[in-house]
């Protein structure tokens, strides 16, 4: 079989296959080559094999030298890495398995800094891309000239908020809002972070401007919602949040202000269907703590106690679960028991418990309203907002996980 020539492009002499350079003028070869039969005598080339075609191939040929160079060089950096990586995980197990047989409490701590770090460089990289994704947005629902100051003011604004500089940073944003008043994203922001900062009858104003620009705007929707549920106005709330129960990402959320909701107006299995079906997919000791203190409320102490178990099974330092229990078997005259959970509850000193303002009080069973609803009793506090430290923590991440999860999907 022949072999094929290698010609060059310039002076287009034969060259033996495999060759880098023109034996003749030392030019660098091209990839293509010419089959032996399109070979001639007379050395007349076809009319597609002009000098501008031959030029541009050998600059193809020039940039994939190049390519698979640069390849190259990063295939064997990231090899040296993975290799680095693997080393240095090996040496990191060895470490942390010699140190759980010298000293294995340490070992645990060690672990749980470095989880702790990996999360929280997670936690920083996640902040960084939704803050220039919103700022994207907010740039994109801008209309008028002058975009330097509206966006020096937005992200001046942003990092006043970041150094917990909120009366200056919310003026700022104000500033921002009111060269462009029907900026969606940037409204919603401003609302969002009053809401975290429970200036609530401030974000109620500008959710309202996202709301009559935006009538579908889901975090404007749910935001207003646990206001008006917050402050009592149940059949406000109901208008925003019935739209949400069946949203899967804001499901939990509206069904747990719908639940609470319900409590307040004493509608127990209206109270139990919302919690129940929030604890379909939420299932946390919060959850099962309201589904237990609504059963107590209408005297069904079996099913308020499997409740209460299911939420101390989950975390064994809910101080007002194990408080609730207290009061459950002194109603059913198992006072040895009723002292033992009594006594564990305040031996757990949960911070904001609720079950704290009986401590100095002997005899439980004169509660008639469980724990979590005591502060309905005082109908100048708010109805979210104003229960346990642990339910006002655990609505606020339901709230803040909520809007995250909306704020991805678009």
């Amino acid at each position: 079989m022949d072999k094929i020539s290698h010609y060059c492009q310039k002076c287009r002499a034969a060259n033996e296959p495999g060759e880098a350079s023109c034996s003749e003028c030392g030019t660098r070869l091209m990839i293509v080559t010419l089959p032996p039969s399109m070979r001639h005598e007379d050395d007349v080339f076809p009319t597609f094999y002009e000098d501008h075609l031959l030029e541009r191939v050998s600059l193809l040929e020039f940039r994939l030298g190049q390519i698979t160079e640069q390849l190259a060089m990063a295939y064997e950096f990231i090899s040296k890495q993975g290799d680095n990586f693997e080393k240095t995980q090996l040496i990191i197990s060895s470490f942390m398995d010699s140190l759980k047989d010298v000293n294995p409490e340490i070992a645990i701590d060690l672990a749980d800094k470095f989880l702790q770090n990996y999360e929280n460089k997670k936690s920083e990289a996640e902040g960084e891309n939704r803050q220039q994704k919103l700022l994207k947005k907010i740039y994109a629902g801008y209309e008028n000239s002058n975009i330097e100051l509206f966006s020096h003011l937005v992200e001046e604004g942003i990092k006043l908020l970041k150094n917990n500089e909120e009366k200056q940073g919310f003026r700022t944003l104000e500033r921002a809002a009111l060269l462009s008043p029907k900026n969606i994203a940037l409204h919603l922001f401003i609302a969002e972070n009053l809401f975290h900062s429970d200036q609530f009858d401030s974000a109620k104003l500008y959710l309202q401007k996202v709301y009559d620009l935006s009538p579908q705007e889901t975090n404007a929707l749910l935001l207003l919602g646990v206001i008006f549920a917050d402050e009592a106005q149940a059949e406000k709330s109901r208008k925003f949040l019935s739209v949400l129960a069946g949203i899967g990402e804001t499901m939990i959320c509206a069904n747990y202000v719908w639940g609470i909701l319900a409590a307040y107006e004493g509608n127990w299995n209206e109270a139990l269907a919302a919690l129940k079906e929030c604890s379909e997919v939420c299932k946390e000791a919060e959850i099962y703590y309201l589904i237990g203190s609504c059963y107590f409320q209408i005297f069904d102490y079996d099913k308020s106690l499997e409740f209460f178990n299911k939420a101390l099974e989950i975390d064994d330092k809910f101080a007002d679960a194990k408080f609730m229990q207290s009061v459950i078997f002194s109603n059913l005259n198992n006072q040895t028991e009723a002292f033992k959970a009594r006594d564990s509850a305040f031996e757990i000193r949960e911070a904001g418990a609720s079950c704290w303002k009986f401590h100095k009080e002997k005899d439980s069973a004169n509660i008639k309203t469980a724990l979590a609803f005591q502060h309905f009793i005082d109908n100048d506090k708010r109805v979210l907002t104003n229960a346990s430290l642990r339910l006002n923590k655990f609505l606020r991440r339901i709230v803040s996980e909520s809007i995250k999860s909306q704020s991805n999907i678009k």
